[in-house]
């Protein structure tokens, strides 16, 4: 029951934000979080050097390659970003694995869940290098990351 609920959570909150986004300027709803979270934010907060965020890995999920969350077979510009990003650790040796959906029944915290939907809302695809996301990285930052560097 508690994954159903957190599940809906999760939903409505992804539409909120992005009807907001359309209303509301950036700075006006990074504001209203700092206040609703307290204005502190946590050192996993911090971006690494490629730009990726501490956030909980998805179900399912073991941490030990890099996954690539975007549409299947479709000629969209977010699917054929994340082909490019698979050719590319293809090339570079980096495992990886591709999914189209993505699930969090085991978020601690509400900061845990705001990180997760700032990553999970932004432009396709999502990646994950370990305990890591960003939304539409850099290929060469995937494989920086990946490789620690």
């Amino acid at each position: 029951m508690n994954v159903l609920k957190i599940g809906f959570f999760l939903a409505v909150t992804a539409l909120a934000v992005l009807a907001a986004r359309e209303y509301v300027p950036r700075e006006a709803i990074q504001a209203a979080t700092e206040r609703f979270t307290g204005g502190t934010a946590s050192s996993s907060a911090a971006p690494s050097r490629h730009g990726f965020v501490d956030i909980p890995l998805p179900d399912g999920q073991s941490g030990h390659h890099v996954v690539i969350f975007a549409p299947a077979n479709c000629p969209s510009d977010a699917a054929q970003r994340a082909e490019a990003l698979a050719r590319r650790l293809d090339d570079a040796g980096i495992p990886y694995t591709r999914s189209q959906n993505a699930s969090f029944s085991t978020l601690s915290s509400q900061d845990e869940a705001n990180r997760v939907m700032s990553v999970m809302n932004g432009p396709i695809p999502v990646v994950f290098v370990r305990k890591r996301a960003q939304a539409n990285p850099e290929a060469e930052a995937v494989v920086a990351e990946y490789r620690g560097g």
